[in-house]
């Protein structure tokens, strides 16, 4: 029995330090370093971009922002400094939240089974569906008319799953593009490379309004093909600092904030407040 606890103890004396750390919950961690670090998606507007200045911006970046607040009381913080990691594609930053390099992601991520293997969730943020967009001079104007078109996608996202599974369903030939960045994705529509840009309608508006002066270049679907659920991803199992981002976004929900901020980030576009995201304000309302 001695040896046995005696080999025990060793094993736990040389646990590494970066163990150990892992081992904590966020809100300690945060504690004990004042820091709360946010990962966001640089070029992923109107949710989460970089504005003129540099600095982190959108829809997502705000409600961020709210649940920051809400960490900042309930660890009785006088205050609590932000650092925004910038991550680009879903593999990246699935594995800094695995990792602990980051207590949030704050973009814009569909929540799935698959990714639940590895993360948690918080309340849903928004709901959008995949749609097309192509040059007005070469217009997709339906996915009835991807026939033989080149498609460029971010790989590893839910729109990469969903225009294959609509590819093979319909016996459609589809060349599939893959990029790494939405930035990238543009550029490739705008020179022609290819024939239109898949990607979360939320996603395309943004892309479409970074440059006011070419909106009127572009061409949306009307029809999306996808539900896209999103979220923010935290560690998987740390219920307690998950428990205080839902009741942050809640509160934000129960209030007048959160139609400000859809005005604010959508509702300026020309983007009506469709029935389904109004009622999932409604029911993610969660009261105490």
């Amino acid at each position: 029995m001695l040896r046995m606890l005696l080999a025990a103890l060793a094993i736990f004396a040389f646990v590494s330090p970066s163990t150990a750390q892992a081992a904590s919950t966020t809100l300690e961690r945060i504690a004990e370093s004042g820091t709360f670090r946010i990962g966001y998606v640089p070029d992923a507007a109107p949710l989460s971009f970089n504005n003129g200045n540099g600095d982190p911006a959108g829809y997502s970046i705000d409600l961020c922002r709210y649940i920051a607040v809400a960490v900042r009381d309930e660890l009785e913080l006088d205050a609590l400094e932000l650092e925004f990691v910038p991550l680009n594609s879903m593999p990246e930053r699935l594995e800094a939240v695995e990792n602990g390099d980051v207590d949030i992601e704050c973009g814009a991520s569909t929540v799935t089974l698959s990714r639940r293997e590895r993360v948690d969730f918080t309340l849903m943020t928004f709901i959008t569906g995949a749609a097309i967009l192509s040059r007005r001079e070469a217009p997709v104007d339906s996915i009835d008319e991807l026939s033989d078109q080149k498609i460029a996608v971010l790989r590893g996202t839910t729109t990469e799953d969903v225009m294959r599974r609509f590819a093979n369903y319909n016996e459609v030939n589809l060349t599939l593009r893959f990029v790494a960045t939405h930035d990238e994705g543009m550029a490739l529509l705008d020179a022609g490379d290819v024939d239109a840009y898949a990607s979360d309608r939320a996603m395309l508006l943004g892309q479409i309004f970074r440059d006011p002066d070419k909106a009127d270049q572009y061409r949306m679907s009307k029809q999306v093909i996808s539900f896209e659920p999103y979220a923010m991803m935290t560690r998987r199992g740390d219920t307690e600092f998950r428990l205080v981002a839902d009741r942050a976004l809640a509160g934000v929900y129960r209030g007048a904030q959160i139609r400000r901020l859809y005005q604010q980030w959508f509702g300026r576009y020309g983007e009506p407040l469709s029935p389904i995201v109004e009622a999932m304000y409604q029911f993610q309302a969660v009261d105490e």
